[in-house]
């Protein structure tokens, strides 16, 4: 599928807000590769979208909310238990066959599967797409993200030959995210990306400690992939063309040491 400059048009606020998903964000981003104009327009938008989110007040509950919640679930009626095997003997045998199959299907899936966020660090790293802010200072990268999302971005330490190029606010399913761009020596990209975890599993083929952190290491569509969930909540994903014990060394002697 490809997509003219009309038709990006007509996706643009839909991609920029994350709600273009599936082949449709996947064509309009293979068009942004080609065509400066659509990604300059795009850049536009994203910049002046998260200048609003950025200065306007997030707005606040509406009293009484939670407790009415609560109530309403406590007041639901519970669901009458009914046992299938009792009036459909031969449906039963029949059904937990299946189940059994399928859960050793769901098994060999969670096993494979990535979580949304790797997914996200990946696409983003491999598309290269315009970032919101530009500066070769980390801190005033990292401070760009105050109060546009609901963490603190902690920088890379700069002493190590790392520069930073700049960031851009990232969407993973409902969540708003950050994502950070560096180049370290020898002229690598490196992106890292920071996101509310959705308690999802992490996973990946290989296990490392990296300064107390429970990492997963992988390879992914030609790309070394870090990845951890922080204590609070948070999950990190470190995308780079290096080689994968390059990047988790960088990871560890570099970002968590800072």
């Amino acid at each position: 599928m490809t997509v003219s400059c009309a038709e990006a048009d007509t996706f643009l606020h839909a991609y920029v807000d994350g709600e273009l998903t599936g082949a449709d964000r996947q064509a309009y981003e293979a068009h942004l590769h080609d065509c400066e104009a659509c990604t300059q327009a795009s850049r536009f938008q994203a910049r002046c979208k998260a200048a609003v989110r950025g200065h306007l007040p997030r707005p606040a509950l509406p009293v009484g909310l939670r407790t009415r919640i609560e109530n309403a679930i406590a007041a639901a009626p519970s669901p009458r238990r009914r046992w299938l095997w009792q009036s459909h003997p031969r449906a039963f045998t029949i059904g937990a066959a299946a189940a059994a199959a399928l859960v050793l299907f769901a098994a060999n899936v969670q096993r494979t599967s990535r979580s949304p966020v790797l997914e996200q660090a990946v696409s983003t790293f491999h598309h290269d797409l315009p970032l919101d802010v530009l500066s070769e200072s980390c801190a005033k990268v990292s401070d760009w993200f105050r109060g546009k999302v609901d963490f603190a971005l902690q920088p890379a330490a700069q002493d190590s030959g790392t520069r930073c190029q700049g960031g851009r606010l990232v969407n993973v399913r409902d969540r708003l995210g950050a994502y950070m761009v560096y180049q370290v020596p020898a002229g690598h990209r490196l992106g890292v990306m920071v996101a509310p975890s959705d308690n999802e599993p992490l996973a990946g083929p290989r296990q490392r400690d990296l300064h107390g952190r429970h990492a997963f290491v992988d390879k992914h569509q030609g790309v070394s992939t870090v990845t951890y969930r922080e204590p609070g909540g948070l999950d990190y994903v470190f995308t780079a063309d290096l080689d994968e014990d390059a990047l988790a060394n960088w990871v560890e002697t570099v970002y968590l040491h800072r």
